[in-house]
């Protein structure tokens, strides 16, 4: 609200707010390229696991529900992984060369 204020406890800087975006972005392409083949090694397995549980109506309705799930489970796998890589890469240099 004010130009001058001191940020928030907790914040971060501008370091964060670039690494958590090119995080994201990076995790939407890799997301995007990656979420047909899971779901098609991945949904014959729940599809058959909800065959033994589930009739058949619902049984669909599992499979396109997993089908819209990959992406977001995808997206936030990736996004944990290229955070978790950039904060050490991070690290490393700061080690070497600190």
């Amino acid at each position: 609200m004010y130009p001058n204020a001191p940020s928030q406890p907790g914040g971060g800087g501008p370091g964060d707010d670039l690494k958590g975006g090119f995080a994201a972005t990076a995790a939407a392409m890799v997301s995007l390229i990656l979420s047909p083949p899971i779901n098609e090694f991945t949904q014959p397995y729940v599809i058959y696991w909800a065959i033994r549980s589930y009739p058949s109506e619902l049984v669909e309705l599992i499979s396109i529900a997993w089908m819209i799930l990959i992406w977001p489970l995808t997206f936030f796998a990736a996004r944990a992984g290229i955070v978790y890589a950039l904060t050490a890469a991070g690290i490393y240099l700061a080690y070497r060369f600190f």
